[in-house]
């Protein structure tokens, strides 16, 4: 349970939100200004700030870059920043965004501010299930903000490589809504085919309530495709992409309980189904598996938040419920976390210009897995295993100060202190100073810890997974050539810690853009599988605190004005090491340079194209195997042919790249042509 400080702050917060309050004759259905999401970027700091004063490594992706393609799978949208890499394909660990040299674990995504929870521990291996970024209509975002680097000292546990935020629309002052349908059709007869339709409605229903409505179905065909087998032995499971059927809804009421507090309740229900591609032997058709991921994933979400601006300071309190629910053939399998958060921010002068951030959390998880909890074969260390029920309870506070130093010098300084019964208390300090020696020039740098506590599953001694051979490839140096091997995970692991020091500067001018950081992030006790050996006839690896481990980079991006409403931009990753430092080993598939590169021109006021290449350099797939260094163009137009209609269309992977060869097993898609409509009304 949470302790008595954090008890009394979280009371505190409540009798604030309870506070009596007494409506108006005429109300409005805006956000409040200190809340408004759409006028600042709001994900790196207590409170919203603007890009160029963030005080982090901060990157949006636009309503307008939203709507130029198909966005059936937001990875397509968030490859192209700097120090994002992964996306590619559709399946498997190949396909999670990473940021910063550091797989999706350690990536918390948000919707509005909101964490959505977690499905990786009910798949049968965290790696072949989706990573959970999907789950709303595209037509209700307004706009992707993405934090790179730790964020531990607002955020906890789960931020410690970024953050993903994702920003809804508002409801509106009249009804309005829009309607879009697209495909995606491979130019190989052998892929899938990829349908979408989505629709989003919003508008008053009284003079102080409003309501937003959203729903969005996609269908991707599983592939069809000739099976093969790589130089190890074993058999490509990531030739062909299994398909998938997902459906999701969203409803919103807001209330404008008066011109000074807000209360909104909201819902979500999703489902995503998938199965394997089919692969052909001889003369006769055989499916594997039940296809990367959940067989049939439920995910339902229910929100209440409270809004208030008190005149010294604004409040925010969110209370909600998360659910995922895995119906695999073998077992059952489901998550569930409670969260309790708000936070209040108190502008203020003393000697100098503040903005005070103070609030807390409280969180219980819960897990059931009764394929992968509860199934080692033998008790570990003399402990009897049994059960495949897990819970946990956690609670933080934090409190961030930014102080404008000058008009054009801020320093933020922060620290949230977490509490879980399991792991004892952590404090994730941090500092950051953004400063602008001329208008055009910002020059920002800082240092944060970041701080993840192992997941439950990780930190119980009766979850093992089994593998099919490739998570076993540590074990090889003791005489393991091919087959299945346990992953254990293990009671007596520490949370991992991380410093990460970073110092960049960019440039800002006539539509010249430019920038360049640097960071550096050094681990202790960062948590990695560790081959055991072979007992009882089983070989076997376990979940390890690693002595040490780094990732260190380069982040890149520019701007240049081509011609009139042209312009050509780029943005580069470039890790100079992400590695154990322990026992030498690469921390992940991540590739020495990723760049994304676009030329982006706006022909008419109703027209506009991109031409884009994305590079990504040499990289280990899974296993020992590396996969060369390849470069795809995607070439889309949009039209808005009307003020209610809009066309998009266009050509994913132009040249029809496939770095693919009979030693490696990783995706790449075709070549595939899309097409979409969208209507507003």
């Amino acid at each position: 349970m949470p302790r008595p400080p954090f008890c009394r702050a979280l009371l505190t917060l409540a009798l604030i939100a309870a506070s009596p309050v007494q409506a108006e004759e005429t109300l409005e259905l805006e956000p409040l200004p200190a809340t408004e999401l759409q006028a600042s970027f709001v994900t790196a700091s207590g409170g919203g700030t603007d890009v160029r004063d963030a005080p982090a490594s901060v990157s949006v992706i636009t309503r307008e870059e939203i709507e130029r393609q198909p966005v059936y799978d937001l990875n397509t949208l968030l490859r192209r920043i700097p120090g994002v890499t992964g996306g590619f394909g559709p399946v498997g660990e190949q396909s999670k965004i990473k940021l910063r040299g550091l797989d999706d674990k350690y990536t918390l995504i948000l919707v509005d501010g909101k964490r959505i929870g977690s499905s990786a521990d009910t798949n049968y291996r965290r790696d072949l299930g989706r990573q959970d970024i999907n789950w709303i209509s595209p037509n209700m975002i307004e706009r992707i903000e993405i934090v790179r680097g730790p964020m531990s000292s607002l955020y906890g546990s789960d931020a410690m490589g970024g953050v993903i935020n994702i920003i809804t629309r508002k409801v509106s002052r009249e009804w309005s809504g829009s309607l879009h349908a697209n495909t995606t059709i491979p130019d190989d007869s052998d892929r899938g085919q990829t349908n979408q339709t989505s629709v989003n409605l919003s508008g008053p229903i009284t003079e102080s309530l409003g309501l937003r409505l959203g729903a969005n179905l996609t269908r991707r065909a599983a592939d069809e495709v000739e099976p093969r087998v790589d130089t190890l032995g074993d058999f490509v499971y990531n030739d062909g992409a299994g398909g998938a059927k997902d459906h999701s809804v969203n409803a919103l009421l807001n209330w404008q309980v008066n011109d000074n507090h807000q209360l909104s309740f909201e819902a979500t229900q999703g489902v995503e189904r998938s199965w394997s591609s089919k692969k052909t032997f001889g003369d006769w058709d055989e499916t594997i598996g039940e296809g990367f991921g959940a067989a049939r994933l439920t995910r339902d979400s229910f929100i209440i938040s409270h809004n208030a601006d008190w005149g010294f300071g604004t409040s925010r309190i969110d209370a909600y419920l998360n659910k995922f629910k895995n119906d695999i053939s073998w077992g059952k399998a489901s998550s569930e976390e409670k969260i309790v958060e708000g936070s209040l921010n108190i502008p203020f002068d003393l000697l100098i210009n503040q903005r005070l951030t103070v609030g807390g959390q409280w969180k219980r998880e819960q897990l059931t897995n009764t394929d992968t909890l509860g199934t080692v074969p033998v008790d570990y260390q003399g402990k009897p295993v049994s059960g495949a029920d897990l819970e946990g309870d956690y609670s933080a506070l934090f409190i961030e100060d930014e102080l404008f130093l000058l008009d054009n010098l801020s320093l933020t300084l922060g620290n949230r202190f977490d509490h879980s019964d399991e792991y004892g208390n952590h404090n994730s300090p941090r500092a950051y100073l953004v400063y602008h020696p001329h208008p055009d020039w910002t020059v920002r740098g800082g240092v944060s810890r970041g701080f993840r506590a192992p997941s439950l599953k990780e930190g119980s001694a009766g979850a093992a997974t089994n593998s099919g051979g490739r998570g076993c490839t540590s074990l090889r140096p003791l005489g393991y050539v091919t087959g299945e091997c346990w992953m254990a995970g293990n009671p007596n692991l520490r949370p991992e810690i991380s410093t990460n020091k970073e110092i960049g500067v960019s440039f800002d001018h006539g539509g010249w853009e430019a920038g360049l950081t640097y960071f550096h992030t050094d681990f202790k006790d960062k948590i990695e599988y560790a081959p055991l050996g072979n007992f009882q006839g089983r070989w076997w690896t376990m979940l390890e605190n690693a002595d040490k481990a780094r990732t260190r980079g380069w982040e890149g991006s520019s701007k240049v004005p081509l011609w009139e409403n042209a312009s050509w931009r780029t943005n580069a990753t470039y890790m100079l090491e992400s590695r154990n430092l322990s026992t030498g080993r690469d921390l992940i598939s991540a590739p020495k340079l990723s760049l994304f590169s676009a030329i982006d021109w706006q022909i008419s006021d109703r027209l506009g194209t991109e031409l884009s290449a994305q590079h990504v350099g040499k990289q280990r797939g899974l296993g020992t195997d590396f996969v060369k260094s390849y470069t795809t163009y995607d070439l889309s137009a949009n039209w808005a042919a009307t003020n209610w209609l809009s066309l998009n269309a266009g050509v994913q992977n132009l040249l029809d790249e496939d770095p693919r060869d009979e030693s490696t097993s990783f995706y790449v898609p075709g070549r595939a042509y899309f097409v979409g409509i969208t209507t507003f009304f």
